[in-house]
């Protein structure tokens, strides 16, 4: 078994087809077709469906793509530890991120992190726990920086507590409740309300934050999977969301959404870090891990200076 084949076998599943696989990698598609030709020689079992709308996993398949991944992962790791040890300070980290933490701390992370080593190149895609936690088991993703409602119950992942946020209703700029004082969560029930949902976890947090306030769901209500989509509905229109108030902590902050003055409780969430084990990473991806702490260190001192409705 040879890597070469691990990788191609890789880049065709991601692909879909062979011809796809073939044009990612700059290769024949003979020569990738014979490389996994062999492989399945080798091992003695099919690893792909060939199919007329493309190729996927065998059940044989999709076990080796597991293994595969991990030692691919494992691969890049040891080429960002050689590079470390060398002084290049050069490698790639592959980050997830929650939409709101890809607004607010992961950008800040990733350009402080670049400005003292400017070789580092990024990937980052956006994911929400817990849908991003097999991409980190298996190796596809470094770390993921999210919005957690419990800690994983997996000691093979390292799990760090960044900050508790709490999350706060959210209008557009020039909304008619900006200037209203004492207003509480049971104020904004008749309003029409957009909940972000990627994963069973963003309606749990918005049934969690009524919940604590002994209220009923409000009954106009918009599910929206796309986070950009559901900001589009409250800076144009009389919506209301909830967002975690981190996006809000410094002089970037949004200037087309306000947070609403609120006096009630508001249940608080961690934002974690969810990585492998720390002594399966690169020393640049630990590196990075330091930044990410030391960005939301600064948040928390930013956050004494803001007044933020009061967290459950």
């Amino acid at each position: 078994m040879k890597l070469i084949q691990l990788r191609n076998f890789i880049a065709v599943i991601e692909a879909g087809t062979f011809r796809q696989a073939a044009k990612n990698l700059h290769l024949s598609q003979s020569s990738i077709s014979k490389s996994l030709q062999q492989l399945e020689e080798e091992i003695g079992a099919e690893i792909l469906h060939r199919g007329a709308r493309g190729v996927v996993p065998t059940a044989a398949g999709e076990a080796l793509l597991a293994r595969a991944k991990i030692v691919e992962a494992e691969l890049r790791h040891a080429r960002n530890d050689v590079q470390m040890i060398q002084g290049a300070q050069v490698g790639e980290i592959r980050v997830t991120a929650s939409p709101s933490v890809a607004m607010g701390l992961l950008p800040r992370a990733v350009i402080s992190f670049q400005a003292e080593r400017p070789r580092v190149s990024f990937r980052i895609t956006e994911s929400v726990y817990p849908d991003m936690l097999p991409a980190i088991r298996n190796g596809d993703v470094d770390i993921a920086i999210c919005l957690v409602p419990t800690q994983p119950r997996d000691d093979t992942l390292n799990f760090i507590s960044l900050i508790k946020d709490c999350l706060v209703p959210a209008v557009r700029a020039n909304h008619p409740y900006i200037n209203r004082r004492k207003l509480k969560l049971a104020d904004l029930l008749d309003l029409d309300w957009i909940i972000h949902r990627r994963s069973r976890t963003g309606l749990d947090v918005f049934e969690q934050t009524f919940a604590t306030n002994r209220l009923p769901l409000p009954k106009s209500t918009i599910e929206c999977g796309s986070f950009a989509c559901a900001r589009a509905f409250v800076e144009n229109g009389d919506y209301v969301t909830l967002m975690p108030s981190q996006i809000f902590f410094d002089d970037r902050r949004p200037s087309s959404i306000t947070l609403l003055d609120l006096d009630s409780p508001m249940p608080s969430w961690q934002v974690a870090v969810i990585s492998r084990a720390r002594h399966e990473m690169s020393a640049v991806c630990l590196a990075f891990l330091d930044e990410i702490e030391n960005v939301a260190a600064g948040y928390l001192q930013s956050r004494k200076n803001i007044r933020l409705p009061r967290a459950g």
